[in-house]
């Protein structure tokens, strides 16, 4: 909405300015390259008359005048005098889904490519390399860690070439033109796939024109997510049989907003799944506060018949009465920037210099519009349908909690044994080491040069006497207050005094503590440590996992970042640990996606991390988190919270008189204890 009229100082500089400064702006996003008329000396653009003060024609929709009569003259009149519709009339098909899409099947057949499935993905491009597959990327990551809990394979690339992929079932509610169904097929070979579409145009060419395939695409609704014939091993291989088979997976893209009763069509889905099965869904969402009877809302539900505009509030509030929960929601508009890389930042105009006249033309113009004005977001979420699977059931691996069945179990007595059983005689002491030679080197009298801790109950203590204000939503209970060192030590001793007192006789091997971040980050400056919170092991063999190259040369660590560990074997530590790690992650959502992934059933996780803390990149400094941050961070994931609390470190006294830089005088930690269930 830049009017270049106004640029006085770049006009006093000459044309050439100008033009440079437009050539910028549409480098950046901002405008498109017939945005703005009066580019060059011979242009005649209605906006701008030819002169060097060009306006960037802006984009309006005003309501329909009869939201009854959803024709070409109505959405003609609603458009003010740059956005003309070039006297081309919208053809509109009167909410007759199935007409709707064959009439653009016919429209766009000649520039389809079977053998190239870019050609028929006609799903939002997302991205920098603007693909319509990434869709299918997203859905898989989610089967795999929610479903097969197990780390997806990388983008586009097929999985365990090893022949020991899983084998499942999943229903493409929504299937299109089928691109979703050959892309699975393509990249995961052992799924078994069907897919329902209600055009018999996009039938039609999965039918005849595409190459032979396995999966099977019905001409039906996507309300009656039948499975094929089961030939005993979950095969389905008699497309017209309508066994009603139970999937591990439903996906929808961009299909679910077609529903005429999105609640009906959760319904069935849900009815279809196996316990932990997922529903993953693709769409437009109506953003919280935004009214289905606002005009432009009105005029995209009719024009890309979205009969399903809701919120994801409304869907999961449907969702847990039919025995599903929302598990995830992420907002792929802001994810992949979809407004400045596929808008370029602006509305559109109602037009079609193109010469299309189908109505969803139209819809995309509006829809447009919607995401740009935040009315609309485009967003992947995924319900997961609740109660345990079955151990030793292939299509059923997980539970809502994430939970491996096969998870290994930390060391426990026999059951009946009586409270005489001995058990491991152990103490951890509440000790920091250096973490420099053997046995985790030299005793430390402070958590650092800097800071000295366990001041939180002293301070607490100290504004209590002295305080002249009381604001409720400011205070924090004295008892969250305490030492993090005594808190992990006594854990982390009740816990070791758990095993049976002769382990680790008749194992192989001990288990792993896994000290994430262990090492320090050489490649910023810091020394390498080896042994820092070895002491904290105790009958554990002491391992470290760090992303600093540097790791690479200790024969006890895993090598990776905790954001993305593929290295880290699922329910391979009976302890994981960090201390003053977490903040440094990109993503620390998924930092704790991994831990409780690679946490051994009823082990131990403890957290150290910053709640007020200077700036300290070391590579990279992210986040802070609060005492109740943590516990949904481990609570979402399937840890009963031990402990949680802080502790407040302060400078010594010689370093407040002698040293100053950004240092903070006093600093508050974060820390928690966690048992996974």
């Amino acid at each position: 909405d830049q009017n270049f009229g106004n640029l006085s100082g770049l006009q006093k500089r000459g044309r050439s300015s100008v033009m440079e400064e437009r050539k910028k702006m549409v480098e950046c996003g901002v405008l498109d390259e017939g945005d703005y008329e009066g580019s060059t000396p011979s242009s005649g653009g209605s906006g701008g008359g030819g002169t060097d003060g060009g306006t960037v024609t802006e984009a309006y929709i005003s309501p329909p005048a009869n939201r009854q009569q959803p024709n070409a003259e109505n959405a003609a009149n609603n458009n003010n005098n740059n956005n003309n519709n070039n006297g081309k009339d919208w053809k509109w098909y009167d909410g007759n889904l199935n007409e709707y899409y064959n009439k653009l099947e016919r429209d766009e057949h000649a520039k389809r490519d079977p053998n190239v499935i870019t050609s028929y993905a006609v799903h939002r491009w997302m991205g920098p390399d603007g693909s319509t597959l990434v869709h299918y990327d997203l859905v898989r990551a989610a089967i795999y860690e929610l479903v097969l809990y197990k780390h997806p394979p990388p983008p586009s690339q097929s999985s365990h070439p090893d022949g020991n992929a899983d084998k499942i079932r999943v229903f493409d509610a929504g299937c299109g033109l089928g691109a979703g169904l050959m892309w699975f097929e393509q990249h995961e070979p052992k799924w078994d796939l069907v897919g329902h579409t209600i055009s018999e145009e996009q039938h039609k060419w999965i039918v005849e024109d595409l190459p032979a395939h396995k999966f099977v695409a019905r001409l039906r609704s996507y309300d009656k997510p039948l499975g094929g014939s089961d030939d005993g091993d979950g095969s389905n291989t008699n497309g017209d049989d309508d066994s009603p088979l139970l999937f591990n997976a439903v996906y929808s893209i961009e299909a679910a907003v077609h529903s005429p009763d999105l609640r009906r069509s959760l319904a069935a889905w849900s009815d279809a799944l196996l316990p932990g099965g997922v529903v993953v869904i693709v769409d437009d969402f109506l953003s919280v506060g935004v009214s289905r009877d606002d005009p432009d809302v009105d005029l995209f539900a009719r024009s890309w018949i979205a009969n399903a505009v809701h919120t994801t509030v409304e869907i999961s509030n449907w969702a847990e009465k039919m025995g599903m929960t929302l598990v995830r929601d992420r907002d792929l508009g802001s994810e992949f920037q979809i407004i400045k890389r596929n808008y370029r930042n602006k509305a559109p105009v109602l037009r079609d210099e193109q010469g299309r006249a189908h109505q969803g033309w139209l819809g995309s113009k509006v829809r447009q519009k919607l995401m740009v004005e935040g009315k609309i977001s485009y967003r992947l979420i995924v319900l997961q349908k609740n109660g345990a699977a079955k151990k030793g059931d292939a299509t059923a691996v997980v539970t809502t909690t994430g939970q491996s069945q096969s998870c290994a179990s930390v060391p426990t007595l026999p059951s009946g044994n009586g409270e005489n059983t001995p058990t491991l005689s152990i103490t951890i002491d509440p000790l920091l080491m250096s973490g420099k030679g053997a046995k985790g080197g030299k005793q430390m009298a402070c958590i650092s040069g800097w800071y000295c801790c366990d001041q939180g109950t002293t301070i607490w203590d100290d504004l209590e006497r002295s305080r002249t204000e009381r604001t409720g939503y400011l205070q924090l209970p004295r008892e969250l207050f305490g030492h993090y060192l005594t808190s992990f030590s006594k854990h982390l001793t009740d816990f070791y005094q758990t095993y049976p007192a002769s382990y680790p006789e008749g194992r192989t091997e001990p288990g792993i503590f896994l000290d994430i971040g262990g090492t320090g980050s050489v490649a910023s400056g810091m020394q390498q440590v080896t042994s820092k919170f070895s002491n904290f092991a105790g009958p554990l063999k002491y391992w470290v996992l760090d992303s600093d190259p540097d790791a690479k040369k200790l024969t006890n660590a895993v090598v990776c970042d905790v954001d993305d560990c593929p290295e880290a074997p699922d329910c391979g530590y009976d302890v994981t640990f960090s201390h003053t790690v977490l903040e440094h992650a990109a993503r620390p959502w998924k930092s704790f996606d991994t831990i409780a992934r690679i946490t051994k059933r009823g082990g131990l996780t403890l957290h150290l991390v910053p709640w007020s803390y200077q700036y300290h990149a070391t590579p990279d400094d992210n986040y802070r988190f609060s005492h109740k941050a943590l516990e949904t961070l481990l609570e979402d994931r399937g840890f009963e919270v031990l402990d949680v609390g802080y502790d407040v470190c302060t400078q010594p006294e010689h370093m407040l008189k002698n040293r100053k830089d950004e240092h903070f005088e006093k600093i508050w930690l974060t820390y928690v204890v966690g048992r996974k269930l």
